[in-house]
């Protein structure tokens, strides 16, 4: 299983109590076990989006979340969850069971992108450590409880 005390001692300078920027807030509710950790202050060399979300909750879940007003575009959204998973699956086998399921929840919350935006983005996906992974985009204010049966199915 993950070691979410140990991911919160490590990175204590990245740790955040919840996942909001900008007016975008994903709500953690209902979750199991979890830590929060602000993308851009585990790695300043590259672009990384702005919430990692460990959870322990039967399984491992990670969360990778873009937060965004109006205005995306997702070419660096894909960069951004991309170099965020890499990190994120690098923790992961640090402080986790190699063994151990887990999910990766790719996100973009926004507060009203249009149609076109959410298109693109919908059809963009990561390939990492030979897997490819669905981005899915949710209006700010979502639960990420919710989000993640969408991503376990």
């Amino acid at each position: 299983m993950l070691d979410i005390a140990s991911i919160r001692r490590n990175f204590a300078h990245a740790l955040r109590r919840g996942c909001s920027e900008s007016g975008c807030t994903l709500r953690l509710s209902n979750l199991g076990t979890y830590a929060v950790l602000k993308g851009e202050k585990i790695c300043q060399d590259r672009k990384m989006c702005d919430c990692i979300i460990f959870v322990v909750d039967g399984s491992v879940v990670i969360g990778l979340v873009e937060l965004k007003g109006k205005t995306v575009h997702a070419s660096a959204v894909v960069e951004k969850l991309t170099n965020s998973s890499e990190i994120a699956l690098d923790i992961l086998d640090e402080y986790g069971d190699k063994r151990a399921e887990n999910v990766l929840c790719h996100l973009v919350l926004h507060r009203g992108l249009d149609s076109s935006e959410r298109r693109k983005i919908g059809r963009s996906r990561i390939r990492i450590r030979g897997k490819a992974y669905d981005i899915k985009t949710k209006r700010c204010g979502t639960s990420f409880s919710a989000v993640i049966s969408d991503f376990k199915r």
